[in-house]
């Protein structure tokens, strides 16, 4: 089950998780793992995907240009997959 940041259930597709990131709280979180929006500054912006630590796995942050939603999509489904 993914959320957004006010605990409103999101549908698993891009499209969905798009808007939500680009339009809506900027944040859509599924157990131990999280993709959000973070702003650098005035005009530049990152997707950064984002798990916790389990068990031998360490936790893991990485960051995209706002630019590379395709990118950060496909790690956030493939760790979602994966968990």
């Amino acid at each position: 089950m993914l959320m957004n940041k006010n605990g409103i259930e999101i549908n698993f597709s891009g499209k969905e998780i798009f808007e939500e990131l680009m339009r809506g709280t900027g944040c859509v979180m599924a157990e131990q793992i999280s993709i959000f929006l973070e702003s650098a500054n005035i005009a530049e912006k990152f997707i950064i995907v984002s798990r916790v630590s389990v068990d031998e796995r360490p936790a893991e942050t990485i960051r995209f240009p706002s630019g590379q939603f395709k990118e950060a999509y496909e790690l956030f489904s493939k760790w979602l997959e994966s968990s």
